[in-house]
């Protein structure tokens, strides 16, 4: 992702910017990633059976979802982080504006671009899922589980991303020297996240 960012051409206009081509392929690249992610993570999500009743299974089941979403990430960090930075994240792009990494023109162009790619990975799953199980699979839709407040829940995902934005801008500093596997520890941050978020949802 360093180097994505560093290979950013410096003071463009906004129209300079709009009319560049690598600027557009960036954005299809997000789209198109931030929509297998979904296809991916949230399609580890489906209960196309009843769900496990007894704790040792929905543990398991947990540990599915959560390494199904870190692995992808960073399966995809790996695939894309050179043409876009491999964000799929809004928390990670809003971070990355707000540390001057990137644009606003860039950070509203790819906000865009992974809210279409999730719904479009949505609508992917949807059509995957046997039409009499749609509403038993929950899609990977997130939702409070009982007993658990709005500002709880909103409180718990709050930390769960710092721990991803964290990763992602140390994995930026370029004073750091020896990182090992940028994408793989990008992709456990969102394990760890996952890990903590999940008993709330």
């Amino acid at each position: 992702m360093r180097r994505y960012i560093d290979s950013l051409p410096q003071d463009l206009t906004l129209r300079e910017e709009l009319t560049d081509q690598h600027f557009w392929k960036a954005v299809r690249t997000e789209f198109l990633a931030t929509l297998l992610l979904t296809v991916l993570g949230c399609g580890s999500c489906l209960r196309w059976k009843a769900p496990p009743t007894d704790q040792i299974t929905a543990s398991a089941v947990e540990l599915r979802v959560a390494l199904a979403f870190g692995l992808g990430v960073a399966t995809l960090v790996q695939c894309v982080g050179q043409v876009s930075g491999g964000h799929m994240n809004p928390a990670v792009t809003i971070a990355l504006l707000v540390t001057r990494h990137i644009s606003v023109a860039r950070t509203a162009a790819y906000v865009l671009a992974q809210c279409l790619g999730g719904l479009a990975g949505a609508g992917i799953l949807y059509g995957l899922t046997p039409q009499g199980q749609r509403l038993n699979a929950g899609l990977g839709a997130t939702e409070p589980a009982v007993g658990v407040a709005a500002s709880e829940a909103f409180g718990i995902e709050f930390m769960a991303s710092v721990v991803v934005v964290i990763t992602v801008l140390s994995n930026m500093d370029p004073q750091r020297t020896e990182m090992g596997c940028k994408s793989l520890s990008i992709g456990f941050s969102y394990v760890v996240g996952h890990l903590l978020a999940v008993s709330a949802f």
